[in-house]
């Protein structure tokens, strides 16, 4: 992995925290964000390899932005895994319906999110290249 970004989305400092060493020790470069506008900030700046984002985010929910996030021509292939407490079939469905590229529950395994990770920008590279 030749230092993708990912982008962590969370309202809790300490889920972030805990996403972003965990990501940056299997070497990825982790921008962070707590809130909606910290969020549109990062992306005004960067536009990351991955972003794993919670449903709760203070100013607007996941899904929401989810969608916004694929309708923005600058991030519309980026991969979108959701992080969420929500296990429920509804909460899964509109996520994936809206744009996640994947989902996981709280509470995580941090080898899972790498794993994830890695996974959802390999398959876009590889999308990429069967393009070319």
């Amino acid at each position: 992995m030749d230092n993708k970004k990912v982008l962590v989305v969370d309202d809790d400092p300490l889920i972030v925290e805990i996403l972003k060493k965990g990501l940056e020790m299997a070497g990825f470069l982790v921008s962070t964000a707590t809130s909606y506008a910290q969020v549109k900030d990062v992306l005004s700046k960067i536009i990351p390899d991955a972003i794993l984002m919670d449903i709760n985010i203070p100013g607007v929910d996941g899904i929401s932005l989810c969608r916004e996030i694929r309708f923005a021509p600058e991030t519309s292939e980026v991969p979108i895994i959701m992080l969420t407490a929500f296990s429920d079939d509804k909460t899964y469905h509109d996520a994936m319906l809206f744009g996640a590229t994947d989902y996981i529950t709280k509470p995580f395994e941090m080898r899972d999110v790498v794993s994830k990770v890695t996974s959802s920008i390999s398959k876009l590279k590889q999308k990429k290249d069967a393009k070319k």
